[in-house]
C-alpha cells in the first residue's frame, strides 16, 4: 500500500487583537446555545444527518483511541422501542 501524500502543517499566527476579537466573538456565540427539548417530526435529508457525523468522527481523541460510536435510527418502530 503506498504511503498517503501529506502536507506540512503550518499554524497560522494571529495578531493579538485578532485573536482577542475571535475569542470574544466565540464567547458571544456560545452564549446563544440552548438545550433542545422539543423536536419536529419533519423528515430530515440523510445527507444532513451524515455530514455532522462524518465531521464528529474526525475529532481528535486522547491517545487516538477514537472511542465514539454513532447510530442513525430511521425506523419509527425502532425509535419507539428505544424510548421505552
Amino acid at each position: 500500500m503506498p504511503e498517503p501524500e501529506t502536507l506540512p502543517y503550518a499554524l497560522p499566527r494571529l495578531a493579538d487583537a485578532e485573536a482577542i476579537a475571535r475569542a470574544r466573538a466565540l464567547a458571544e456565540r456560545l452564549k446563544m446555545r440552548r438545550t433542545c427539548r422539543w423536536f419536529s417530526d419533519a423528515p430530515v435529508p440523510r445527507e444532513v444527518i451524515e455530514a455532522p457525523i462524518l465531521a464528529a468522527g474526525s475529532a481528535p481523541s486522547g491517545a487516538n483511541h477514537q472511542p465514539w460510536h454513532f447510530a442513525v435510527v430511521a425506523s419509527p418502530e425502532r425509535k419507539r422501542a428505544i424510548r421505552k
